[in-house]
This record gives C-alpha cells, structure tokens and sequence, in this order.
C-alpha cells in the first residue's frame, strides 16, 4: 500500500501493483534513463507529450527502484494492453511528489490576494 506521507504512489499494471517513491536515488536513476530532469518530464506527462519510449523508460526506472525489475517489451505490451492513462496519471502523482513533497498535494504558493476597497464608478 502507498503511504502519501512519504510522497509513495501505487501504479497498478499487468495485474501487479508497484509502489513508486521519488527518492533521490529514483530521480537520478530516472533522470539517466530519460535523458532529462524530471520537472521537464513531468510537465511533458501532463501535457500528453511524452513519446512511448520515454513512457517506459520513466516507467522501468521506476518500477527498478522499488525492488522490482520488468523486461523492457514486457512493459511495454504492458502498458499498451492496459492504456497508458493509469500509468502516466501514476506518474504525475510522482513528479508532483518530488516537486511538493509529502503526499504531493500542490501546496500554496502565494498567499491569498488582499481584499481591496470597492470602487464606485463616478456619475455624469
């Protein structure tokens, strides 16, 4: 089970379940594989720009580092028989994870905006 304290995500694929942590040792691991750093990936994740490729490789790493290895074309079938939405929406979770930390709810950034007094239009 995924603890969100910890910043963990559950990804469910080809009738396994994964526990995904963003550890500094995963994020490395997947920055490798991708060639690029996750704050890049993630927003090509939420925008549906990642190539399959790319999926399964941020998939592949992540599944490695929580103990787990997953042959390449098996993950891929893997993926493609299931619909890749589970697997990136599974991987957002764990970019804002790494991003926000903790549960990897987006926390404020900016404090709400004063309240300003009200201005009255002028009469003719």
């Amino acid at each position: 089970m995924a603890n969100k304290a910890r910043g963990e995500v559950k990804l469910e694929l080809g009738g396994e379940t994964y526990v995904l942590r963003p550890t500094f040792g995963a994020v490395c691991e997947i920055e490798d594989a991708i060639g690029a750093n996750l704050f890049d990936m993630g927003r090509k994740l939420e925008r549906a720009e990642i190539t399959a490729r790319d999926l399964v490789k941020f998939t592949q790493a992540c599944i490695a580092q929580s103990g787990t290895s997953i042959d390449v074309d098996k993950l891929g079938e893997a993926i493609v028989a299931q619909g890749s939405l589970g697997v990136v929406t599974a991987l957002v979770g764990f970019c804002q994870s790494y991003a926000f930390g903790g549960s990897g709810e987006k926390k404020a950034a900016n404090p709400p905006a004063p309240k300003l007094p009200a201005v009255t239009a002028p009469t003719s």
